[in-house]
Parts: structure tokens; sequence; C-alpha cells
């Protein structure tokens, strides 16, 4: 054991969550204290634990990585015995304010770890679709700072020889300097029909790359709006993306969606729309939270084997039913054995599966109110006795049908819905008026009249004609159309993965003209 914390050094790569290896992800869910580079993605945060210290390595009017000032903050730490991560991007030794503060904490006696992490150099190419050796020509590649460290000359190193021999030449830079690489290339004889392309956001769903000429590289780049950290590519390994681009080709890639359900189960809808290409927003324009008085509830699960059949429409209804079962000292025994369990859809029987350890006995064709009542058309109903932990507001159109063919319907409030929270409303506004949204979805009537009513109707006339609207079924889009908010796109199955493909299938197949120009950039060729 160590007498003081612990620093790990990590690398996040080129800042896509998935991509951080496994003992980074480790470190990180165990952190007392982040310190975290600005340029870093804000998901990478969602990575440490709830109670962990967050501090930007990089605050606004300060040099780049940690002031003098800031950098003792890792001893300090440490010598309170506390596990500190200092995030990089990249790899942690490939990022020189790694390697000075390696050095700080060896001074001072402080134990570290180095958790590599995928180079931006060596990353970006491959997301876009660019190999850096393909067995033919000279072979190697280097992965090179541009301006050179240290002073030194672009024009007369060896660099220049390379390019002109055919090798391949990875440059890290900002946009501002790719005229002046460009330039100082041409003043070492390298030419200017040599293949360059410009890999901006390199890895994320945001990437574009420019492909041009070195002869062409500032005229190309004036009308690109290439800015921040750029990977520039020099060599005819350039030719082979079009063949090998598998990033980019993907249905929706670079495509803003916002996800308007409670952030607690927008994760699976937000994966499924990252591994076609789509870049998610998530806003909740709800919270889900308990209801005011639990009584009902309690009460109706002391009566748990009274029922006949238990009805759960929603994952939500699931989760809260447990909590107060568990709180009751009960478990799923507590159900009687002939009673039958349904579940409205798909997700709401994985909640029931793997929250109470259930098995529903039957799931409707049509995931709404409506296919449980087909479901249940040949059943005798007559004073069977029924119970539906659900939201507090919800359709009535279920409890009434049952009541009229006989059943006894005790409708229990297991949560409640509430209006997001101000600070989720004002970054819902800011994203669609600055034009960062293309799409918005909804997964239940809740989310839509939230939305309606939370932005203001003269928000939504000024803004929305910009954005296309995607619903999860037909009750949803009832809603939509009565909220002045009629849906480009609507599932043909209720779940997120039938929402995700409704998708796909719109901007892959709609005539409607899109509200952006999908294509790649692309310069001389």
């Amino acid at each position: 054991m160590y007498e003081t914390g612990v620093v790990y050094l990590v690398g996040a790569g080129g800042g896509d969550p998935g991509l951080i290896t496994s003992r980074g992800r480790e470190v990180l869910a165990r952190a007392d204290v982040v310190v975290y580079d600005a340029s870093l993605s804000g998901d990478l945060l969602e990575l440490c634990s709830s109670g962990c210290e967050r501090v930007e390595a990089t605050p606004d009017g300060q040099e780049k990585g940690l002031a003098a000032g800031m950098r003792s903050l890792l001893v300090d730490y440490a010598e309170e015995g506390k596990t500190i991560v200092r995030l990089y991007p990249g790899d942690p030794y490939n990022f020189g304010l790694c390697v000075e503060e390696a050095k700080l904490l060896t001074r001072e006696g402080i134990p570290f770890e180095v958790i590599p992490g995928l180079s931006v150099g060596l990353a970006a190419p491959t997301f876009a679709g660019i190999p850096l050796y393909v067995g033919e020509g000279p072979g190697g590649f280097s992965v090179v700072e541009y301006p050179l460290p240290a002073g030194k000359s672009l024009r007369k190193s060896a660099y220049c020889d390379l390019a002109n021999d055919g090798g391949t030449i990875v440059f890290n830079l900002r946009a501002e300097d790719v005229k002046s690489l460009a330039g100082d290339l041409a003043a070492g004889g390298v030419s200017g029909s040599t293949s360059l392309a410009i890999i901006s956001q390199g890895g994320s769903p945001a990437q574009r790359v420019l492909e041009t000429k070195l002869g062409s590289a500032s005229l190309a780049k004036e009308g690109s709006q290439i800015e921040g950290d750029v990977v520039a590519i020099v060599g005819e390994v350039n030719r082979f993306r079009w063949e090998l681009n598998w990033f980019e080709g993907r249905p929706l890639h670079g495509r803003r969606i916002l996800i308007t359900r409670p952030r607690e189960q927008a994760d699976e809808f937000a994966r499924l729309l990252e591994e076609v290409g789509a870049e998610p927003l998530i806003v909740p324009t709800i919270r889900i939270m308990p209801p005011d008085d639990w009584m009902p509830l309690d009460t109706a699960i002391r009566r748990l084997e009274t029922y006949d059949w238990v009805v759960f429409t929603s994952a939500n209804g699931v989760r809260f039913f447990s909590e107060r079962l568990s709180a009751s000292g009960r478990d799923a025994r507590a159900f009687a054995s002939e009673s039958r369990i349904l579940a409205i859809g798909p997700a709401t029987a994985r909640a029931l599966a793997d929250i109470l350890r259930i098995r529903a006995d039957a799931i409707p064709e049509k995931y709404v109110a409506e296919g449980i009542l087909e479901m249940l058309s040949g059943e005798e109903l007559s004073g069977k006795r029924f119970l539906i932990p659900r939201a507090i507001v919800a359709r009535e159109i279920l409890p009434a049908k049952l009541a009229e063919r006989g059943a006894e319907v005790d409708l229990v409030p297991a949560y409640q819905t509430l209006p997001a929270d101000a600070a989720d409303v004002e970054r819902l506004r800011s994203d669609i008026r600055e034009g960062r949204v293309e799409m918005v979805t909804f997964t239940s009537s809740s989310t839509v009249r939230s939305f309606a009513e939370l932005p203001g109707e003269d928000f939504l006339r000024e803004t929305m004609d910009r954005v296309a609207v995607a619903s999860i079924g037909p009750i949803t889009s009832e809603t939509a159309r009565e909220m002045g908010l009629p849906p480009h796109v609507e599932a043909e199955i209720s779940t997120a993965r039938g929402l995700a493909r409704a998708i796909v299938d719109f901007y892959r197949f709609s005539p409607v003209v899109d509200w952006r120009d999908p294509a790649p950039w692309v310069g001389d060729q």
C-alpha cells in the first residue's frame, strides 16, 4: 500500500468513451478527482462516479494544460490520500504536458501509473478510411507535431525527403497552421501535386475530411470552415479513402438528433443512434419522479396475492414497483402463483426480467393499450381483479375498457412525470436556436407535451420549421399533431430500436429535401 494517494495518467484516445481502455474506465470509475483537458468530450466524464470531483485543466484565459498553480493540485490531492485521474487526449506520453507532470510527480515522490490511449494521429486516419501503410511503396510513416519542436525548420528536415520518396507523414497541428505547413513543405521541395487529407474531429460524429493537393491546401481550407486541432496526412495513401471509408459511410453520419426522454432511459436509444453514425443530444423534457404519496401503491403491494392480472405499461412502472416491493420486505414471491403478468412491450418485459427476475406471461403484438385489449379479447374478465401500477397522468382507455367488461381495476400511481430542469430547458432552446439539431425524437406523449410547453409557442413557430420530428408510435404521433408538431417519421414497431430503424429509413429514402448537405468536404482531387 502507498502512503499517499495515486495519480493515474490516462490517455482518452480520440475522446469516444467506447474507445478508452478497460483499465482507463476502471480507474475513472473509482477516482476521487479527475483533472481533464477541456478539449475532451463531456461524455467521458460520465464514466466517473457521481461523487467524483471534476477539475478542468484548461480554464479560460490560461495557457493550455495545468498552469503552475494548478499543477501542484496533483501533488496536493495525492498527499490527501485521494485517487486522482489526470485525463489527456490521445496517448499520455505523446502529450508533452504529461511528461512534465510525470517528472513533477517523480520529484515529489508521488506514485503514478501511465495508462496508454489511442494516439489521435494514428486513430484519425483509420476513422477517415486512410491506411498508413498498404504493403506497397517505400513503406513506413512518421507522426509529427507541427510546428516542429524547439524551433526546428520543416523545410530543411528529412520529412520533405520522405514525402518526395512516396512516404507517408501524419502531422498533428492547428487548423490555422495548415497554410504554413503547405508552404514549408513546398519550400522543402515537395511537389504541389502531392495528396493532402485534413481530418477535423476525427472519430466523432462530426468528423469531416478535406481532400486536396498540397499546392491547393490554402485555397481549399478557406471554404471548409475547419478549426481547432486537426490531423493532416501527406502521401498517396489518401487515395484509398473512397474504397475504405467505413466511418462516414454509416447512414446517419454527422446527424445531430435530439433525445427528449429522461436520462435514465436514454442510454439504449443513444447507443443505437451512435452505432449508425448519429450524434445523439440527450436533453430530457421530463423528469421521472416518485409520486407524492406511496400509500396507494404500498396498499396494493400488501394485497398483491389477490390480483388475477398485473399489467405493467412501462419500464418506469416496473422500477418504482420493485423499489416499493423491496421496501415492504417482500420480493417477487409475493405475486400469487396463478397471477398473470402482462408487459406492454419488450422494453417493459426486459425490465421485469432484469429487475424483478420475472418473465412476462404475455406481450401484445401492438405495444399500446389497444394491443393489450386485443390480446385479452378472448378472456372472461368479469370479476377478475387487475392491478395497473403506472404514471399519475396516463391514457384512460385501458382501465375504462377493462371495467366495461366487468373487471375490477386498481389504478395506482407508481411515479409521476414533471417538467425538465431549467438548465435542460435552456440547453434545449440553445441547441435548436443555434442549428445544432436537425431532428427531435419523441418516445411518449408526455415528452411531446413537455417539449411543446417548455420553450413557448413563439419559439417553436420560429425554429421548428428547420427541424424534423420523429415519433415512436401512433399514440405519440397523435399527441404531436395535436401540439402542432406533425411527425415526419413514425416507427412501425414502438421500441427504441424500431424508432432508430425508422430514422435511418427516413434519411435513406425520404424524398424530402434535407436541411443540410450530408456530403463530406471534397477539395481538389
